[in-house]
C-alpha cells in the first residue's frame, strides 16, 4: 500500500511538472530499490492523471466539444491542432518504440536527459514570451507550430526529457502566449497519454489469455515475461490512481500559476539536481 501512495504521487506531480515523471520513475527505481509498478497498475496511474486534466480544463475541453459540434470555426482549429500535433508524437513513439523502452534500463542515459531537461526549462525564459519579456502577450496556434511542438512531444518520449517541460519552452520559443502555451500542452497530452494507456491495456488484456501467454512462452518470451506481472484489481491499485489524480490536480494549477508568473525557469534548479546526484550516486 505505502509503495502505491509513493508510485501515485510521483505519477500525478510529476507528470505535469516540468521535472519528468519517467525519469524520476527510473532514477527512484534505482536508488529507492524500488520495484516496476506492473503493468495493469501503470495503466491505472495514467488513468488518475488523465482524469486530473479532465477536471482542470473541463472547461476549456467542453467549449473545444460544443463548439465542433456547432461547427464553430475557432474551436474546429483548436480541435485540429489537437489532432495536427498528435500526429508527429504517434509517429515517433511508435516508430521508436523498442529504442526508447531500451532506454527506461539505462539511468545514467536518464539522468543527462534529466540536464538538458534543465537546460530547455532555465533557456526558455529569453524566449519571446519568457519571464525577460513579462509584457509579451505573445501569439496563438497555427498548423507548424502544432505540428512542431507535437514532434517536441513524440522527442519527449525518452525517459528524463519533461513532456509537459519542453513543449511549454518549445512554444515559448516560438512566441505562444505562456498562460496558451500550458493549456494547450496539456489538453494534446490527452491523446497521447490516452492512447499509451490504452496500448498498455490492450497488452494486459491479451495477457489474461492463458492460450496466448503460452503462446508468448514459446514465440515471442519477452512478451511471455511483460505478461508475468499483468495482475489484475486490487485495491492498491485504486490507491495509487487516486493519489496520482488528486496530485495531477494539484501540480496542475501549480504549474499554470508559475507560467502565469513568469517562473517556470525555477524548476531548472530542482530538474539539474535530480540528474547530477543520479549520476553521482547510480
Amino acid at each position: 500500500m505505502f509503495e502505491s501512495i509513493i508510485l501515485g504521487l510521483l505519477q500525478g506531480l510529476a507528470e505535469f511538472l516540468p521535472i519528468s515523471s519517467s525519469g524520476h520513475l527510473v532514477i527512484g527505481k534505482s536508488l529507492l530499490g524500488m520495484k516496476e509498478a506492473g503493468m495493469f497498475f501503470d495503466i491505472m496511474l495514467h488513468a488518475g492523471t488523465l482524469l486530473s486534466i479532465f477536471v482542470v480544463f473541463r472547461q476549456k475541453i467542453v467549449d473545444i466539444i460544443v463548439g465542433c459540434l456547432r461547427r464553430d470555426p475557432a474551436q474546429l482549429r483548436e480541435a485540429g491542432y489537437i489532432v495536427l500535433a498528435s500526429i508527429p508524437t504517434a509517429l515517433i513513439g511508435l516508430g521508436f518504440k523498442d529504442a526508447l523502452e531500451s532506454l527506461f534500463e539505462n539511468p545514467h542515459a536518464v539522468c543527462v536527459a534529466e540536464l538538458f531537461t534543465g537546460l530547455l526549462l532555465f533557456t526558455s525564459q529569453w524566449g519571446p514570451t519568457g519571464a525577460k519579456h513579462p509584457d509579451a502577450k505573445g501569439v496563438g496556434m497555427n498548423w507548424w507550430r502544432a505540428l512542431l511542438t507535437g514532434t517536441v512531444q513524440g522527442i519527449a518520449c525518452i525517459p528524463g526529457i519533461s513532456r509537459s517541460g519542453s513543449t511549454i519552452s518549445a512554444m515559448m520559443f516560438m512566441g505562444v502566449n505562456r498562460k496558451y502555451a500550458g493549456e494547450f500542452s496539456f489538453l494534446m497530452s490527452i491523446p497521447a497519454v490516452g492512447g499509451a494507456a490504452l496500448l498498455d491495456f490492450i497488452k494486459w488484456f491479451k495477457c489474461q489469455n492463458p492460450e496466448t501467454v503460452a503462446r508468448y512462452a514459446i514465440e515471442k518470451p519477452e512478451k511471455a515475461l511483460a505478461c508475468a506481472d499483468a495482475s489484475g484489481f486490487t485495491p492498491e491499485l485504486l490507491v495509487g490512481m487516486l493519489v496520482s489524480f488528486v496530485f495531477g490536480i494539484i501540480a496542475l494549477k501549480w504549474l499554470m500559476s508559475f507560467l502565469k508568473k513568469g517562473q517556470f525557469q525555477h524548476f531548472a534548479w530542482y530538474v539539474w539536481a535530480v540528474g547530477i546526484l543520479g549520476l553521482i550516486f547510480i
